[in-house]
């Protein structure tokens, strides 16, 4: 006895056990099988409903909050140790999305509007010239 190989089941087939203990006969293995199997994808991956004021917008599925739920602290914890270790690293891609991303962004939007202003400006001028 004390060298016996115990087999765990699965989460399904500890569904499938416990239904047919309390319906018995009144549904076949292949039916119950059909039915578990669904009601497990039902209930861990398909998508919840959110109530959003007045309407239901779509959320994570379960599986998928229990996962966020449980991992999050720990990718923050390993996020913290890597800022902490690589102090040297972060801040250069700090600088480099500062100057690059965010720089380059504002230069590009101040380009766009002084663009704006000198078409009207070259237009106005052939306006005068053509027309004279």
């Amino acid at each position: 006895m004390a060298n016996e190989i115990v087999v765990s089941q699965s989460f399904e087939e500890k569904m499938k056990a416990r239904i047919k203990e309390s319906i018995g006969e009144l549904i076949t293995d292949k039916e119950l099988s059909e039915l578990v199997h669904r009601s497990v994808d039902e209930i861990f991956f398909k998508p919840t409903k959110i109530k959003d004021g007045f309407n239901y917008k779509e959320g994570p599925s379960l599986l998928n909050g229990l996962i966020k739920e449980r991992l999050t602290p720990q990718v923050e914890k390993e996020i913290k140790q890597y800022i902490n270790s690589h102090p040297k690293e972060v801040i250069k891609a700090i600088k480099e999305v500062v100057t690059l991303g965010i720089g380059k962004a504002l230069l590009e939007a101040l380009h766009l509007q002084f663009q704006n202003a000198l078409f009207d400006l070259q237009h106005n001028i052939e306006n005068t010239i053509v027309n004279r």
